[in-house]
C-alpha cells in the first residue's frame, strides 16, 4: 500500500515536469516567431497577400526593424489575432492599437489627426524616438502634406530658420489648425514686437471695428510660403487688396485707382529686378496708420523723413528751404514733397512729367498763382509770378529748347530760399551765378563779375548796385529785341540807366559825378536818340551792357587807351582828336570854353534880337494908337 502511494507521487511529479517543460518549450518558440521567425518569411520583399480585393505587400525591412525603438519589442505584442502555426495565418486580425501601450496620446482626439493612423507619422516597422522625429517634422508632414501651398514651406524661411511645422500648429499630438482670429497670436509667440506693431495698426482696428476682411499676418506673408522680401510682400499683399475696386471704390485717395497709379511710378521701376520703393518703404511694414494719423509715416510732417530714408541729401536741402521751414513751423499752406511730386504716381523727369521743365511753372503756380501766394523782390516788391509765362525763358521751353531757365532753374528744386537768406539762390550776391551757372549765361557772367556793379554788390550786399534782375527783371525775362523789353531800344537804355545815375541821393551816397543823364540828353547822341535815331550811342555802346569799369580801370571801355576802339565802332577811321572830346559836358566853361562862348553869344544875339524886335513893335502899337485918338 505504501509502494503504490510513492509510485502515484512519482508519477505525478513526472507528469508536472514534462508539464512545465513543454510550456516552456512552447513559450520559447512562440517568442521566437514574433521577432526572428517572424522576420524570416517577412524579409521577403516579393511577399504579399490578398486584402480587400487588393495585393499588398506584407514584406518588413529587418534593418529598419531592428534599428526602430520597437526592436526590443515581439510582433505579436502589436499584431494580436494571428496564429503563428497556420500559414497562412488566420485572418481573424485585429487592428494594431497603439494606445495598449502608449497612453500619452492626449489631445490627439481632439485634433485634427484623430482620424490619422500612428504609422502615418511615425511609420510602421521603421519608429524612430521622439527626438529624431521632432528633428525631421517638416519631411514628415510634408509626407502626406503634398500641396503646391504647404510644399512651398521648405524654401520658407521658417525652414531655413528650423521653425518646424509643429512650431505654429503645436506639437507631438495635439495637432490643430489655426483659425483666423488666432493667427495673429501664433505669430506672436516668435514674433513679439511685430505684433505689438500690427496691433497698433489700422488693419487691427479696422479689424477690431468688425470688417471682416482686414489683413492678418498670413494675408501678407503667405502660410506656408512666408514671404520675407518686401518686393513679394507687396505685389502677393498689399496691390492684391488695394487694387480691388469693390473693398475701394470711386478715386478719391485710397481708392484702388488711386493706388493702381503706384504701378507706373518711377518708385515701381524695376532696378535689378526689384522696386526702388515699395508700399512698406513708405507706409511700414507692421505698424501701418492711416495718413491721416499724426503718427503715421506718410502723414504732413513726417513725410519728409519718410522720403529721407532714400533722399537723405535730398531732403536735408529742403529742411533748409524756405518750403521746409514754413512746414516745420506747421504752417498748412507749406508744401510736402507730395506737393510736387505727387503721392503714388511719382516719376521720373521726362517731358511729359508734371515735373517736367515746360510745365513746371504749373506745379509752383498751384500755390503762387494770382491771389494766393504772390512773390516779393527783394526790395519788397510784390511780383506776380504767373508773369513767368510771357518771359522768354517760358517761350523757350516752348519751342523745344530745354536749356531755358523754369523756377528750379533759378530758386533750387529743394534749396528754394527767401532773397534775403544768404544761401538763397536769388540772394542779391548770388543771382549773378545763379544766371550765369553752366548752360545759361556765362559769357554775361564772366563779363560781370569784373564790373563796377558786381564789385560793389560783392563788398556789400546791401549795395544799391544793379545787379541781372534790376536791368532784365525777375520772372517776364523779355527776349532782346521784344517789344516792352526795357533794353530793346536806346531810348528804354536810358531811361533804365537813368533810374539810379539820375537819383541825387545815390550819387551822394556813392559819390558819384552828377549831371551824367541830364548831359548825355543834351549831347548830339542824346538828341538824336530822342529825335528817334536807332543808330545813335545810348549808355550800353560806350559803357558795355555787362562789363561796366571805371574810366580808371585800363580794361574799360572808356578808358583812354581805349577810346580809339570804343569809338571806332560808330565811328570807323577818326582822328584821335575825335575821341577826345568830352561826351559828358558838364560844365560848359570849364570843359569846353568854346563852346560855352559860342552858345552864351549865340544866345545873346538871339534874345537881343528877339528883345529889339518885341521893343520895336510895342513903340509901333503905341504910335499907331495915338493916332488914333488924334483923329
Amino acid at each position: 500500500m505504501h509502494l503504490l502511494k510513492n509510485i502515484a507521487v512519482i508519477s505525478s511529479s513526472v507528469i508536472l515536469i514534462v508539464s512545465v517543460l513543454i510550456s516552456a518549450d512552447r513559450y520559447s518558440i512562440s517568442s521566437s516567431k514574433s521577432a526572428e521567425v517572424c522576420l524570416s518569411c517577412h524579409e521577403d520583399e516579393s511577399l504579399t497577400m490578398e486584402k480587400g480585393g487588393k495585393t499588398i505587400s506584407i514584406y518588413v525591412n529587418p534593418a529598419e526593424y531592428q534599428n526602430s525603438v520597437h526592436a526590443g519589442a515581439d510582433c505579436a505584442d502589436c499584431h494580436l489575432g494571428y496564429n503563428p502555426d497556420e500559414i497562412p495565418h488566420s485572418k481573424s486580425i485585429q487592428k494594431v492599437n497603439c494606445g495598449s501601450c502608449h497612453d500619452d496620446t492626449k489631445g490627439l482626439e481632439n485634433s485634427v489627426h484623430s482620424k490619422v493612423n500612428c504609422a502615418d507619422c511615425h511609420s510602421k516597422h521603421g519608429i524612430k524616438p521622439v527626438k529624431e522625429i521632432a528633428e525631421n517634422q517638416t519631411e514628415s508632414c510634408l509626407g502626406c502634406h503634398k500641396g503646391k501651398s504647404i510644399r512651398q514651406f521648405s524654401t520658407s524661411i521658417h525652414n531655413k530658420k528650423n521653425t518646424g511645422c509643429n512650431g505654429c500648429h503645436s506639437g507631438g499630438h495635439d495637432v490643430k489648425n489655426i483659425q483666423k482670429q488666432e493667427v495673429t497670436t501664433v505669430c506672436g509667440k516668435c514674433h513679439s514686437e511685430s505684433k505689438m506693431k500690427f496691433s497698433n495698426s489700422i488693419h487691427t482696428t479696422l479689424t477690431k471695428a468688425g470688417n471682416k476682411i482686414t489683413p492678418i499676418c498670413t494675408d501678407c506673408h503667405g502660410s506656408h510660403q512666408i514671404l520675407t522680401s518686401k518686393y513679394s510682400i507687396e505685389s502677393e499683399a498689399c496691390l492684391k487688396c488695394h487694387l480691388d475696386e469693390k473693398q475701394f471704390p470711386g478715386e478719391s485717395k485710397g481708392s484702388a485707382k488711386f493706388v493702381a497709379e503706384y504701378k507706373t511710378s518711377i518708385h515701381a521701376g524695376l532696378k535689378g529686378e526689384t522696386e526702388s520703393a515699395g508700399c512698406t518703404d513708405c507706409h511700414g511694414n507692421h505698424m501701418i496708420k492711416d495718413p491721416n494719423d499724426p503718427g503715421s509715416s506718410v502723414s504732413r510732417y513726417k513725410l519728409t523723413e519718410t522720403c529721407a530714408k532714400c533722399h537723405r541729401e535730398i531732403a536735408e536741402e529742403f529742411k533748409k528751404s524756405s518750403h521746409g521751414k514754413a512746414l516745420n513751423d506747421k504752417n498748412i499752406s507749406a508744401p510736402t514733397c507730395v506737393s510736387c511730386h505727387n503721392e503714388h504716381s511719382i516719376k521720373s523727369v521726362p517731358f511729359s512729367n508734371e515735373l517736367s521743365k515746360l510745365n513746371q511753372v504749373e506745379t509752383c503756380l498751384k500755390c503762387h498763382e494770382e491771389g494766393k501766394l504772390p512773390y516779393k523782390n527783394y526790395k519788397g516788391e510784390e511780383e506776380l509770378i504767373s508773369n513767368y509765362k510771357d518771359s522768354y525763358h517760358y517761350k523757350a521751353l516752348q519751342e523745344g529748347k530745354f536749356d531755358a531757365a523754369t523756377c528750379s532753374d533759378c530758386h533750387g528744386a529743394h534749396s528754394m530760399a527767401k532773397f534775403d537768406d544768404p544761401n538763397s539762390h536769388v540772394y542779391k550776391k548770388n543771382i549773378a551765378m545763379t544766371c550765369g551757372k553752366s548752360n545759361c549765361h556765362t559769357k554775361e557772367l564772366s563779363e560781370f563779375e569784373g564790373s563796377v556793379h558786381n564789385i560793389s554788390i560783392m563788398k556789400n550786399e546791401n549795395s544799391d548796385a544793379p545787379t541781372c534782375t534790376n536791368c532784365h527783371g525777375n520772372h517776364q525775362i523779355l527776349n532782346k529785341d521784344e517789344t516792352g523789353n526795357r533794353i530793346a531800344s536806346s531810348k528804354g537804355v536810358i531811361q533804365l540807366c537813368s533810374d539810379c545815375h539820375n537819383s541825387v541821393e545815390l550819387n551822394e551816397k556813392y559819390d558819384l559825378p552828377t549831371g551824367r543823364t541830364s548831359s548825355y540828353l543834351d549831347s548830339y547822341h542824346g538828341l538824336a536818340v530822342r529825335g528817334g535815331s536807332k543808330l545813335a550811342a545810348d549808355c550800353g555802346s560806350c559803357h558795355g551792357n555787362h562789363d561796366i569799369k571805371a574810366s580808371t580801370d585800363s580794361a574799360s571801355s572808356i578808358s583812354k587807351n581805349n577810346l580809339a576802339k570804343t569809338c571806332g565802332n560808330c565811328h570807323p577811321g577818326v582822328e584821335a582828336t575825335f575821341f577826345q572830346t568830352k561826351i559828358h559836358i558838364v560844365d560848359k566853361r570849364a570843359d569846353a570854353p568854346g563852346v560855352w562862348w559860342v552858345t552864351l553869344i549865340y544866345l545873346l544875339l538871339i534874345f537881343g534880337t528877339i528883345g529889339v524886335m518885341v521893343f520895336h513893335n510895342i513903340l509901333d502899337i503905341r504910335k499907331k494908337a495915338a493916332e488914333r485918338q488924334t483923329e
